[in-house]
């Protein structure tokens, strides 16, 4: 299977998710928070995106928010205007500054670049949040948003795990090397 970013919606719909999906899929129609950890390559963000794509079916506004992609400082708006087309070929919709939905992709970067993303978490607080993490903190998760369901996926780990860092960031008095896909 391609990695999750690299599938098109026609095979993101295709694509068979197994009772995880279905479980997941139920608690965020029920409008919990929902917490997806997983080690590399092993769904997190096709999961993440197939529910945008079943949520965006059912009429629901969703705000699909990859942190990897955000710039230092940038609030909702900002991450919208600069990428609302990318979102849209991601999850069906181009969401909005009032979706109540956001699925937030590459979590784990809150961790390390918490002053990174201060206007953008501003921004989402309050809202539904369907997050996707490879490293979790549950008590700093819930305190950013709320209680959540937390779900861990375990199949096929990727060889070599990558570091990701937000765009301007990782290269600061630093060396990198960049892998193309």
């Amino acid at each position: 299977m391609k990695p999750g970013e690299e599938l098109d919606l026609i095979e993101l719909d295709k694509l068979d998710m197994g009772e995880d999906f279905k479980i997941i899929l139920s608690r965020v129609l029920n409008g919990s928070n929902v917490y997806i950890v997983g080690p590399p390559g092993s769904g997190k963000t096709a999961m993440l995106r197939k529910l945008g794509l079943y949520l965006s079916r059912a009429g629901k506004d969703v705000a699909y928010v990859k942190l990897e992609w955000v710039k230092y400082g940038w609030n909702l708006g900002e991450y919208i205007k600069h990428y609302g087309v990318k979102i849209k070929e991601f999850v069906g919709n181009d969401g909005g500054m009032h979706s109540a939905i956001v699925l937030l992709d590459d979590g784990e970067l809150l961790w390390s670049y918490s002053s990174a993303y201060r206007n953008l978490i501003r921004d989402i607080r309050g809202r539904q949040i369907i997050a996707a993490f490879r490293e979790f903190d549950a008590d700093t998760a819930t305190l950013l948003f709320g209680d959540g369901f937390i779900m861990y996926l375990q199949r096929k780990t990727a060889t070599k795990p990558l570091v990701k860092t937000p765009l301007g960031l990782g290269f600061i008095g630093k060396t990198a090397e960049v892998v193309v896909i």
